[in-house]
């Protein structure tokens, strides 16, 4: 069985970075300026807008993520956050994800032999208060 942590580098964290872009854009920030206060390439930026990076999973699907993702746009336009700050959002979203055992589905997929009902892994790892 894979990693949890193998998991969410791979599938989680650019899918909530994808609709973190993705946010930023319709809230009207350029390209540039998004990778800039993501600290990531414009490149990059542009991958997550097309949709060629982070559309493993819909982040759509969870509101409760989408809403926290949403605050964090806010706050990043907002200019109260450092780089710093931004990275540990993410990752706090990211648990968030995790421990509400959103990839479950997704990993079931990606390694049919696991039996998700037994598994509690995420949520004994991942605990965040949201």
């Amino acid at each position: 069985m894979r990693s949890t942590y193998e998991l969410a580098s791979k599938y989680v964290v650019p899918a909530i970075k994808r609709r973190l872009v993705l946010e930023l854009a319709k809230k009207g920030l350029m390209g540039v300026e998004i990778a800039r206060k993501l600290g990531i390439s414009q490149s990059l930026v542009t991958r997550y807008l097309s949709g060629e990076r982070g559309s493993y999973i819909n982040i759509d699907e969870y509101t409760d993520i989408v809403k926290l993702v949403e605050g964090l746009a806010n706050r990043i336009i907002e200019n109260h956050m450092s780089e710093y700050d931004v990275v540990r959002e993410l990752d706090r979203i990211v648990m968030a994800f995790m421990v509400r055992k959103y990839l479950c589905k997704k990993h079931k997929e990606i390694e049919p032999s696991i039996d998700i009902t037994k598994c509690n892994i995420c949520p004994s790892l991942y605990k965040v208060e949201i």
